[in-house]
């Protein structure tokens, strides 16, 4: 009689964890992404450089042939076919020590680029440019980009 009792609450629990609301769709998904410096670039902040950008902007570059047209400062032999390139320039402060990315998709199909820029003391106000080399994209898929500066001291 016990097994029966302890058989039937456990199928019961077991059902009861199930539901069809459940929230595993509206979290979000952090997405692994490379930098150029993988592909041969060093020092990419300070040596890539897109002129077509004007102020804090990015781009997504899509193919090999934008790539050659519209970076300047290193031609990796990046594979298109999987990747694109969010390429972007943004005005620090100081000099810049290191760049840190996190890419994120929501459950809306919205895909968004931390960078975070550590910042030393020193240095000069300038521009310095970000990479990072995310899956292919859908044409329509909407993405943004999220700045910030930190201080390492």
């Amino acid at each position: 009689m016990i097994k029966k009792y302890c058989l039937y609450l456990g199928a019961a629990l077991l059902f009861a964890g199930c539901t069809t609301t459940d929230d595993y769709y509206d979290r979000d998904v952090f997405i692994k992404t490379e930098g150029l410096e993988q592909y041969g670039c060093y020092n990419t902040k300070d040596n890539l450089f897109v002129p077509t950008l004007k102020g804090n902007e990015f781009t997504i570059i899509t193919n090999t042939r934008d790539y050659r047209d519209l970076v300047q400062g290193c031609y990796a032999a990046v594979d298109f076919r999987y990747f694109d390139l969010i390429i972007g320039q943004y005005w620090v402060q100081s000099n810049t020590e290191d760049i840190k990315y996190v890419y994120k998709k929501n459950r809306y199909n919205e895909y968004t680029l931390f960078v975070e820029f550590l910042q030393n003391r020193g240095g000069r106000p300038k521009y310095v440019t970000y990479n990072a080399l995310v899956p292919k994209l859908h044409p329509l898929d909407p993405v943004f980009v999220e700045t910030r500066e930190s201080f390492a001291w």
